[in-house]
């Protein structure tokens, strides 16, 4: 019988005292990983259970993501956790 592990890689905001920092998305960009937000800016309609691709940050913060061909931003601080 074989058996299959799976590993799931997650941080979350303010989780024992941690924050999601610009490294942590720089990180995520690169694995190609998801951020979950409960803001996203010009998207109301979110849910904060989906995950979002993120594809940029700035040097303010601003996280620019891609969901279903669009593009929107999110603050750093509206984050809630990443999965790598």
């Amino acid at each position: 019988m074989k058996w299959i592990k799976l590993f799931e890689d997650f941080k979350k905001n303010n989780e024992e005292g941690t924050l999601i920092t610009q490294d942590d998305i720089i990180n995520c960009i690169k694995k190609r990983g998801l951020i979950y937000a409960t803001i996203v800016k010009g998207f109301p309609d979110n849910d904060p259970e989906e995950g979002l691709s993120p594809v940029d940050i700035d040097e303010d913060g601003l996280v620019t993501v891609e969901f279903e061909g669009n593009e929107y931003t999110i603050d750093l601080n509206d984050i809630e956790k990443i999965e790598f």
